[in-house]
């Protein structure tokens, strides 16, 4: 029994040798290093534009209304409302004087026709036939726009029936008079008025209806 006893204890002991070695090969061994957390790449970093961003667009001046020199110095005024020339109209207001002193006159332009062209544009403009062929003189007002108009210091008024040489103020409270007489709708008179750098520099009275 000696014998089986030592060959099982050679056995035994072969086994836990082989054992033995085994398991200090795995302890000598050096264990794996963790592997790192995986993260996402950090994002570049922001640079500054060197382009230079564009100014902003100031607004746009309001227009100025037009302006024209005046005389051999350099002195800008409004343009005026008419240009120079003749132009035929009602008197709708004379202001005497107006808050800038003076006085100024606030007129409607009218086409005037006379003779057989009075009668032609009367027709055309819808009055029968048989009443405007009696008609010398004919006033047509079809744009209603009214205009202001300085009237000159030294302005000239050929009314009818007036004396030229009358005071002023008597001159244009007859003005005033003619301007609002009315022949029934009809205006009595007309006005021809001459206009010189923006003022009044004359005006002319005119019968509007068939003189009696």
């Amino acid at each position: 029994m000696r014998p089986v006893r030592t060959i099982i204890a050679v056995i035994f002991a072969a086994a836990v040798a082989v054992t033995g070695c085994s398991t200090h090969t795995t302890a000598d061994q050096p264990s794996a290093a963790p592997a790192p957390p995986v993260t996402a790449a950090p994002a570049p970093p922001t640079t500054e534009v060197s382009a230079r961003q564009p100014a902003p667009k100031r607004p746009a001046p309001a227009p100025q209304p037009p302006r024209h020199r005046n005389g051999p110095i350099v002195d800008y005024v409004p343009a005026p409302v008419l240009a120079d020339g003749r132009y035929d109209s009602y008197i709708r207001r004379v202001e005497v004087p107006y808050e800038g002193g003076g006085s100024r006159l606030v007129v409607d332009l009218v086409q005037v026709f006379d003779g057989q062209a009075a009668r032609d544009a009367a027709i055309a403009d819808g009055m029968a036939r048989d009443k405007a062929q009696y008609l010398g003189v004919y006033v047509r007002n079809q744009n209603p726009r009214l205009r202001t108009l300085p009237l000159a210091s030294d302005a000239r008024l050929d009314l009818r029936g007036g004396d030229c040489e009358a005071p002023r103020n008597h001159q244009l409270a007859k003005l005033m008079a003619d301007a609002r007489a009315m022949s029934g709708s009809i205006h009595t008179y007309y006005f021809t008025l001459t206009v010189h750098a923006g003022a009044v520099q004359q005006v002319q009275e005119f019968l509007a209806i068939n003189a009696c």
